[in-house]
């Protein structure tokens, strides 16, 4: 892999960051365990993962990418009495990943689309709540504000800096 190959594998690897810090920003904002860094190391990660498979023409690669996040999003979910959490974190890990790997294949404009597509899908929540009647009022409030309430569907309550 020559010098212009390789600065075109760091773009992508900054782009996989950008879109994968994106999602997690949300995250992080919920004050849910997987964030920032845990979204742009998945996006990352996937990305380089699929750049071997094309340099190496390693087919199987990126069908392990989805298994392997698989496995990492059954470790994200947490089975409680009568409730189940951590659903979202672990769809979203398995959604980012998606994302680095559409960048790793050059897929450029689907992956932006799909980072911002995840991320409205993510703030949905009080809206899918009021309309599943769970909410007596439409919350219009400024969505870049920072919640410190966690949704109980995810595990945001017990939150770790390291």
């Amino acid at each position: 892999m020559d010098a212009r190959e390789q600065l075109e594998l760091v773009g992508k690897l900054l782009l996989a960051a950008f879109c994968g810090g994106f999602v997690g920003w949300q995250r992080d904002r919920r004050r849910y365990v997987a964030g920032l860094r845990t979204m742009a190391l998945v996006a990352m990660g996937s990305l380089l993962f699929t750049a071997i498979n094309q340099v190496y023409g390693q087919d199987r690669v990126t069908a392990n990418i989805v298994t392997g996040i698989g496995f990492l999003g059954a470790g994200i979910i947490f089975r409680d009495v009568g409730t189940v959490r951590g659903i979202t974190t672990a769809a979203t890990v398995w959604a980012v990943a998606a994302i680095g790997v559409a960048i790793g294949v050059e897929l450029y404009l689907v992956a932006l689309v799909a980072t911002v597509v995840v991320f409205v899908i993510l703030e949905m929540r009080p809206f899918t709540e009021y309309l599943a009647g769970r909410r007596s009022e439409l919350p219009l409030h400024n969505p870049l504000r920072r919640n410190h309430a966690a949704d109980a569907e995810d595990e945001g309550t017990n939150r770790h800096d390291d």
